[in-house]
């Protein structure tokens, strides 16, 4: 782990950290715009990310959805009388301490309760307006936030990278196409998002997710149909195993996805 990497771009704020164990590398970044906090990042960077809100107007904060790494300093802002909103289906998880597998805890650290407020359709600052767009997939409760004005969207954890190879064992792969193809009928170019961090062609980025997940679903289903089992497809499409696989005990695994696209799509 090192500083933040703090950038300016249009207005908003990015902060981005890298968080490594066991081999396992990854980025994640928050953004302030107008006062408005899109995600917290997670607990284990909290001396970096509270001293970078610190020195900075944060009158709210809305998270993209409840996984730990998007909202482990809230707590910490919730006492300083930030307004914290989500999806409504997901505040009564976060009022309840998060009970994380052991790998989860020490990559991004503990999530303490806490009592965010039911997101609305959108989301007022200052000088602009931001419409909360439903995006589920990778998460029940996952949304986008898209402000037609600036022709941007922060995008959590909907896209991340074009080229997925695996995904949690609790996603729903046919679900975020769906959120793909919703989010692409928006008039944006520039994607906020939660790991890749600022995206300029950003269209293109969501473009190039939802062509490689409807490509990689007709070639799952064909496969099927052919009698192949999820476990054959699987050592076909993704013949190595990544470190995060072996680290999460298989929470995290491209087994996931081949599953979900098969049992979902139907």
């Amino acid at each position: 782990m090192g500083k933040l990497q703090i950038n300016n771009h249009r207005g908003v704020t990015c902060a981005m950290a890298t968080v490594k164990l066991f081999g396992a590398r990854l980025k994640v970044s928050v953004y302030v715009v107008d006062g408005l906090l899109v995600d917290t990042g997670p607990s284990r960077l909290a001396r970096e990310f509270t001293s970078f809100y610190s020195g900075r107007r944060i009158n709210q904060a809305v998270l993209t959805h409840y996984h730990e790494d998007h909202s482990g300093n809230a707590p910490w802002l919730e006492k300083q009388g930030v307004a914290l909103f989500i999806h409504p289906s997901s505040i009564p998880i976060c009022q309840k301490k998060a009970e994380l597998p052991i790998y989860r805890h020490y990559f991004w650290g503990r999530r303490e309760k806490f009592s965010p407020l039911p997101l609305p359709d959108a989301v007022d600052t200052e000088n602009g307006r931001w419409q909360v767009i439903e995006t589920p997939g990778h998460c029940f409760d996952h949304v986008a936030l898209f402000n037609p004005e600036a022709g941007a969207v922060f995008t959590g954890d909907l896209v991340v990278t074009p080229k997925t190879r695996l995904v949690l064992r609790t996603e729903n792969v046919p679900q975020i196409i769906d959120s793909l193809r919703n989010l692409l009928q928006y008039d944006f170019q520039t994607v906020y998002c939660g790991h890749a961090g600022v995206v300029e062609k950003g269209r293109e980025f969501v473009l190039a997710k939802l062509d490689y997940l409807e490509n990689l679903l007709g070639e799952v289903l064909k496969m099927h149909r052919e009698g192949l089992s999820p476990r054959e497809i699987n050592k076909m499409l993704f013949p190595k195993i990544t470190p995060l696989t072996i680290v999460s005990g298989g929470e995290w695994a491209s087994t996931h996805m081949v599953g979900s696209l098969i049992r979902d799509s139907k």
